[in-house]
């Protein structure tokens, strides 16, 4: 521990402002966007403006993790866009079994990727940067208390105040809270023009609506918030009712099939995800979904991530409760965000929202409406991709963006009222 103690001591203090003065010098710097999930890569835009800059030099690396394996639909999607990649072959394996980078981003604060020891002596040229592949919602220890998020050195917020909480709670040895926003607020501000309607063809004018369960139907869930097994059956019967009136997609969390199939077998669970599909009303999305999104009328969901993401479209939401103690665990700004969404209890409840989606009755337009213009744009005016390359080449404009946490709560008053 002595010896550890001390190397990671000089690291920190001596080499650490060296190598990053000597990385914003390079005409050339590498870096790799290590991805696992094509539905949770939030980092495209950010990626494709590094290939277009002059002074950085990016690179894909695709991976599987301990829990699903999604490389199939990852080479697709890169093959398609002509994006180049590299692919990790097994769990055990790292970046530096492949290449050694000037800089590496990680998306997801789910398990620790490195040894410190062996971070400092192997792989010391390597900086390591963290943006969140989802807006920051829980503050519970799970999301923020991760042995790597101490080794980075930047580490991107969507403004001051969640820079703020949040940097109080890692507690990092190294100020490494930056207010940049994230990537994927300026995909979820792209105009609805730009983005391509991922909706099934179909005749008659109707309203769009996303079906979005989450995952965690299991008692070992960190997150226990869905309601899948109380009414996804129950909701494809009200979809089936109104599909004369509404269109609809099933957007389920990425990894709720393999669990549902453990409790309902793969019959039935093929049977129910075709259902979805095979309908001339209805179908079934797995990757991306901004188009989803964008190009619908509303949403009913039991997410995590999707609680401020949809905010952005302005479009009416349900949230189907499970907890009444679920916003406990939230930032402010999460707590605002369910504030604004309509919830559901009982499946009389649900069919009642789907009945004022219809009839376009929405109480809270004008709340969601203020809520995006106050708080889900990244700051300085430029989008978060923009800020998070400035933060990585020059140190006078990252030192703007960087929030003292060790100050006191300066930042709230300016947000969440």
């Amino acid at each position: 521990m002595f010896i550890k103690s001390v190397f990671s001591t000089i690291y920190y203090k001596l080499y650490y402002p060296l190598r990053i003065r000597e990385l914003r010098r390079q005409s050339s710097i590498s870096v790799v966007f290590k991805i696992e999930n094509l539905g949770a890569w939030k980092t495209e835009e950010l990626y494709r403006l590094m290939l277009a800059h002059p002074r950085f030099d990016p690179k894909l690396l695709i991976s599987k993790n301990l829990v699903e394996d999604d490389r199939a639909n990852l080479r697709a999607y890169c093959k398609k866009k002509g994006y180049n990649y590299l692919e990790i072959d097994g769990i055990n394996k790292t970046v530096w079994d492949y290449c050694y980078p000037d800089l590496v981003f990680f998306q997801k604060p789910y398990r620790d990727t490195f040894d410190g020891l062996k971070h400092l002596l192997k792989n010391h040229k390597t900086l390591f940067v963290f943006v969140n592949y989802a807006l920051h919602g829980s503050i519970e220890p799970w999301c923020f208390d991760w042995p790597y998020l101490h080794k980075c050195w930047q580490i991107y917020y969507e403004n001051d105040l969640i820079a703020y909480e949040y940097g109080r709670l890692l507690n990092s040895r190294i100020p490494n809270s930056y207010s940049t926003g994230l990537p994927i607020m300026d995909e979820l501000l792209t105009p609805k023009e730009q983005i391509p309607d991922q909706w099934k063809k179909y005749t008659g004018k109707k309203k769009r609506i996303i079906y979005a369960p989450h995952h965690s139907i299991d008692p070992e869930n960190t997150w226990q918030t869905s309601t899948f097994l109380m009414f996804g059956e129950a909701i494809l019967q009200l979809a089936e009712k109104y599909s004369d009136q509404v269109q609809w997609a099933f957007k389920p969390h990425p990894l709720l099939r393999e669990k549902v199939e453990k409790i309902w077998g793969k019959e039935k669970t093929d049977a129910y995800y075709g259902r979805w599909n095979n309908v001339s009303w209805g179908q079934f999305e797995p990757g991306k979904y901004m188009g989803l999104f964008h190009h619908s009328d509303a949403m009913i969901h039991d997410c995590g991530s999707f609680i401020m993401e949809y905010l952005y479209t302005n479009n009416p939401v349900l949230y189907i409760m499970r907890n009444k103690n679920l916003a406990d665990t939230f930032n402010s700004a999460y707590k605002k965000a369910l504030s604004l969404h309509y919830q559901a209890w009982t499946l009389q409840e649900i069919e009642e929202f789907i009945l004022n989606v219809i009839n376009g009755k929405d109480l809270m337009k004008q709340k969601r409406d203020y809520f995006k213009e106050s708080y889900l744009v990244p700051p300085n005016g430029k989008s978060a991709s923009d800020n998070i390359i400035d933060c990585l080449l020059y140190g006078d404009k990252a030192n703007k963006m960087l929030v003292n946490t060790k100050n006191n709560l300066q930042y709230v008053q300016k947000y969440i009222q």
